[in-house]
């Protein structure tokens, strides 16, 4: 083999190994945690509870039109995705690089849901692989002043809980950029070309508000509480963000809630 048909080989293998995805050490779903019992507590409770999909992705990698393919088709009643883009995609920011630091992702087409499992995206994602009750119920209302979008957050305790604490995301969807498309078997992006160049990417990560504690002294039963941020959108349509906001201890994710921008979402919906 000459030389350029070493180099070819080279680049092949770089390609498809630079192209996967990265597993994540699984935490168990309902063990250990803050508040004693939390298993018991968990089956008596009536709180629906809403995932938390993270896509670790780029635009320059075709595996990851998959992921956000399979994310997006999620049941949005249950499920709420994040893109993530980072490793050089050309819509990535500081903010989405510093999330992927923080969590420990080192490769792109990671899936992640609720902090702490990576999830096999392939398959998709069904509401019933998840638990769909706990503890913490979110409302949000988020009105726009200026350039800014004001949101308050209210949390709703339905146990004794310490150790908590919440996040915020904001997302912006109908970004139009390049993404490279591996045309897998099925997807909807098939006979799309290998490099789609008006792709529509949607909940982008934009900006962020991390670990924000709440006192034990707040998160016990039966209480509300309440705290308000500010995100700046700049010029942007209002239309086009979106808040998400995860309250979690060391071990779980307790619940997530979505709004968008400039509107209002009750409190999760308590069920049989």
């Amino acid at each position: 083999m000459d030389l350029v048909g070493r180099v070819i080989v080279v680049l092949a293998w770089i390609a498809f190994f630079s192209c996967t995805s990265e597993e994540k050490e699984v935490v168990n779903p309902d063990g250990g945690g803050g508040g004693g019992g939390i298993d018991t507590i968990m089956a008596d409770v009536k709180v629906s509870k809403k995932v938390l999909i993270e896509d670790y992705v780029a635009t320059w990698c075709g595996n990851c039109i998959l992921a956000i393919e399979k994310s997006e088709q999620a049941d949005p009643s249950v499920f709420i995705p994040v893109a993530i883009h980072f490793l050089g995609s050309a819509i990535e920011n500081d903010n989405a690089i510093r999330v992927a630091r923080e969590n420990g992702i080192t490769s792109q087409t990671t899936v992640i849901t609720d902090k702490h499992t990576s999830f096999n995206f392939r398959k998709g994602f069904n509401a019933a692989d998840f638990q769909n009750k706990t503890v913490v119920a979110i409302a949000i209302n988020s009105e726009q002043r200026g350039t800014a979008v004001d949101f308050t957050i209210q949390f709703k305790f339905y146990a004794d809980l310490s150790n908590l604490r919440y996040s915020a995301y904001l997302l912006r969807n109908g970004i139009i950029a390049v993404q490279r498309n591996y045309q897998f078997s099925g997807s909807i992006y098939e006979d799309s070309p290998r490099t789609i160049l008006n792709f529509t990417h949607n909940h982008v990560l934009q900006d962020i508000i991390l670990n924000q504690s709440i006192a034990d002294a707040q998160s016990v039963k039966d209480n509300t509480f309440d705290q308000t941020h500010s995100f700046n959108i700049g010029t942007g349509n209002i239309q086009d963000f979106e808040i998400v906001v995860y309250v979690e201890d060391q071990s779980r994710v307790f619940n997530t809630q979505r709004v968008h921008a400039g509107q209002s979402v009750n409190f999760h919906e308590e069920v049989e």
